[in-house]
């Protein structure tokens, strides 16, 4: 570990990416669906491409992946229960969303020393934040599962999900051993690569541009943006791999529409032009000496972020 004092830190903030930085959002989002879709199709007896198109379309009317219970909102499901109660409903799906639970326990894991990591860049005086654009109720079970409810000193995310479903995004309770008093809810509007995003959690967190630094693993939205904004970018290489067969089974359910698909080109575009400032290869750790002591090592970040455009 870099041994350092509060006063020695090159960078007195960091603005932390979630999604595929501290784990592999991928990894374990897609077998945990696919569980939940399984599961119900067995239930419900339905054709299984039926209820993913029907999952697909919910994704698309609230733009989000992660909608609470969308499996409760889907045609099939409303027509099949027809007279029943959504309790009775959901009861009745229960294996179903148990099936994505079990699956998820198992899955989600954060890379390789990213708590002690974090932990070191705390006790080191580094103001450190998450920001995502993942919704409220998906980062609050994800943080509890994980741990990370006490790394980070502010959390950034959308604004949550509204669900009326066994009382998700109506009920305070889910939220009452939750410190919200650190989470800031950022409308749809302010999504990545939004330089204004980043620069008003700067002006929050009373710390000026040129002395923060952001970590992601998307060069299109994460590195983007912060170099725009003036921040220092590290390009989270790591996390930007997937296996091709989970990434296509995430577009067969995805909230993304036709104009998702043509925004995300016209990123990747603007994206070819952009150098990280420092890569991190292959572990969250490598940023520590970056962040702590101003080493940016001799990592060629220019072919590093050539080959991430011709992935």
């Amino acid at each position: 570990m870099v041994q350092t004092q509060m006063s020695q830190v090159a960078k007195k903030l960091l603005v932390c990416d979630l999604d595929n930085t501290l784990y592999d959002w991928v990894g374990f989002f897609v077998p945990s669906f696919y569980a939940m879709v399984d599961k119900a199709v067995e239930i419900i007896g339905c054709d299984r491409d039926a209820l993913l198109d029907d999952l697909k379309a919910v994704h698309q009317r609230h733009h989000d992946s992660e909608h609470p219970f969308s499996l409760l909102e889907t045609s099939i499901v409303r027509e099949r229960f027809t007279g029943k109660s959504m309790d009775e409903v959901a009861r009745l799906l229960d294996p179903a969303f148990h099936a994505y639970n079990s699956t998820r326990k198992k899955t989600l894991k954060l890379h390789p020393g990213i708590p002690e990591a974090l932990d070191q860049l705390n006790r080191s005086g580094v103001r450190v934040v998450a920001h995502t654009e993942s919704k409220l109720y998906a980062i609050v079970s994800r943080f509890r599962l994980l741990g990370l409810t006490n790394s980070f000193s502010r959390i950034y995310c959308r604004e949550r999900s509204i669900s009326q479903h066994l009382g998700v995004g109506t009920d305070d309770k889910f939220l009452e051993d939750f410190p919200m008093n650190r989470v800031v809810e950022l409308s749809k509007h302010q999504t990545k690569p939004n330089v204004d995003v980043l620069l008003e959690i700067c002006s929050r967190e009373g710390v000026r541009p040129s002395s923060s630094a952001y970590v992601g693993d998307s060069m299109a939205r994460d590195m983007l943006m912060a170099k725009q904004a003036g921040v220092f970018a590290i390009w989270a290489a790591y996390g930007a791999k997937h296996d091709p067969k989970e990434y296509n089974k995430l577009v067969r359910i995805s909230h993304w529409t036709t104009e998702d698909v043509r925004r995300e080109k016209s990123l990747k575009l603007a994206a070819e032009q952009v150098r990280p400032d420092f890569v991190a290869r292959g572990s969250f750790s490598e940023v520590l000496p970056v962040i702590l002591l101003g080493n940016n090592g001799s990592r060629d970040v220019h072919s590093d972020a050539r080959a991430s455009h011709s992935r």
